[in-house]
């Protein structure tokens, strides 16, 4: 595959074009799997799946790779295979090599011109494979499993399009103030980087998804958000999900629950997906 005819670059410049923003949705198990699948046949909108690295060491590459893709025929829309935060360049290159159309490399608590350095050999390798890749400048706040920044360190417009122009990254997730896991308090977003960075060739992704508002989200959008990521809201689905099932449930009818499970992650995706391309 080449890199034009890459799913996860051409959905993203896709959506910049027609105004809306593809939602990435991280995923864990077939439950979530299959909840956001049909979440995105109900919507008739692509998607990114996400898998972060510590579901890929869990699962392995081949294994969790293989499920995606077999899943992908029970989706009639555009889905896409990404690798979330991932610091672990073996994780990375499995990914590439096991069917993922993105990967996100994460050297973002390095110095600029080592995150730019490391990108780069990351780029060389996944693009001569036909695999797009997803950067960060900055230090996005709060915890996403392995990924832990005590304290936010704000991108700024010049850092972000050095970054840009020296990798050719084909996406770029900045540091805007928004956070990972949920949020204690109201976030700080810089608005005027979001509109800046929205009007530049290379797509805009926000990180932190869970728990804005959707006044904040539609916002986000209009300033040219390309992919807005969710995963901490998928947990909290899944997670209630069972906790309000589980007191009323057969011990002998597992299958139930996990209808039950399925059926919550998908209402929480459909909602976001709708959301993130302004359907009523």
């Amino acid at each position: 595959m080449t890199m034009k005819d890459n799913r996860f670059i051409n959905m993203l410049h896709t959506a910049r074009k027609e105004g809306y923003a593809v939602g990435a949705f991280n995923i864990f198990n077939d439950l979530t799997l299959r909840g956001v699948i049909t979440a995105a046949n109900e919507a008739g909108r692509p998607i990114i799946i996400q898998t972060s690295a510590g579901t890929v060491k869990r699962l392995g590459a081949e294994a969790l790779g293989g499920m995606v893709n077999a899943a992908r025929s029970l989706c009639t829309q555009e889905i896409a295979l990404h690798l979330d935060h991932c610091k672990d360049d073996t994780i990375a290159k499995a990914c590439v090599d096991h069917g993922w159309d993105a990967i996100m490399c994460d050297y973002s608590t390095l110095p600029l011109e080592e995150n730019i350095a490391r990108t780069q050999a990351m780029i060389a390798y996944a693009h001569a494979k036909g695999v797009a890749v997803e950067g960060e400048v900055g230090a996005i706040f709060g915890v996403e499993e392995d990924v832990v920044a005590e304290k936010e360190h704000p991108a700024t417009y010049e850092d972000t399009m050095h970054y840009v122009h020296a990798t050719g990254i084909d996406a770029i997730a900045p540091a805007i103030g928004t956070a990972h896991g949920m949020y204690k308090g109201s976030p700080k977003i810089n608005w005027e980087l979001i509109e800046r960075l929205g009007k530049e060739a290379t797509p805009l992704v926000v990180h932190g998804g869970t728990g804005l508002s959707d006044e904040t989200f539609r916002r986000m959008v209009e300033l040219g958000a390309a992919k807005i990521n969710i995963s901490t809201a998928i947990k909290y689905a899944y997670r209630d999900a069972i906790v309000a099932a589980i007191p009323n449930h057969p011990v002998d009818s597992p299958m139930e629950l996990d209808k039950k499970v399925e059926a919550e992650v998908h209402a929480t995706v459909l909602r976001l997906i709708k959301l993130f391309a302004g359907i009523e």
